[in-house]
């Protein structure tokens, strides 16, 4: 009897991580197909310029170096800013932060990068401490994802070891 129930315990936890593994694919499959979660960056058929303002949006500084001409950086705000509104939806906690910085790039494009950083360095300090907390907060969650995970594993291997020692005590 109690064999049984070991292995009614081993099939549920099998079955709980293969279901788990099926859902986290399919959910990885349906943000990458959608470019929801910046997996796609580096996909072949990105252009460079996208990939390069999508690692600036999550993770570097917009910036409208003052290389290029008035109208190309006024563009290039433009792109960032629409870059994140459609990559952020309305409920997303870094939305605010991260449009003010870009509308303040946006509104700033003319002057120099100097100028800019100045006027725009407060609003980026909050988007980037923004960014900081999501990122942390994925990490909290990851690692507790994890330990769960390795607590049902460990549980999973003793019953298996203690199934395996009542199999030998029968079979003798």
């Amino acid at each position: 009897q109690e064999i049984q129930y070991i292995e009614a315990e081993l099939k549920n936890w099998f079955l709980q991580r293969r279901i788990a593994m099926e859902r986290n694919m399919a959910i990885r499959k349906t943000l990458e197909q959608n470019s929801f979660s910046g997996l796609e960056t580096y996909a072949a058929g990105l252009p460079k310029s996208q990939q390069v303002m999508w690692g600036d949006l999550v993770a570097g500084k917009p910036r409208l170096e003052n290389t290029l001409g008035v109208d190309a950086r006024e563009m290039k705000a433009d792109m960032y800013l629409k870059m994140f509104k459609q990559s952020t939806d309305l409920d997303h906690p870094c939305r605010i932060p991260g449009s003010a910085f870009l509308r303040c790039l946006k509104a700033n494009f003319a002057s120099q990068e100097g100028d800019r950083d100045s006027k725009c360095g407060q609003a980026f300090n909050v988007f980037d401490a923004c960014r900081n907390g999501i990122k942390q907060q994925q990490a909290e969650a990851t690692d507790t994802a994890i330990a769960k995970q390795d607590i049902a594993d460990q549980r999973a291997k003793g019953l298996f070891q203690r199934r395996t020692i009542l199999l030998d005590t029968l079979s003798k």
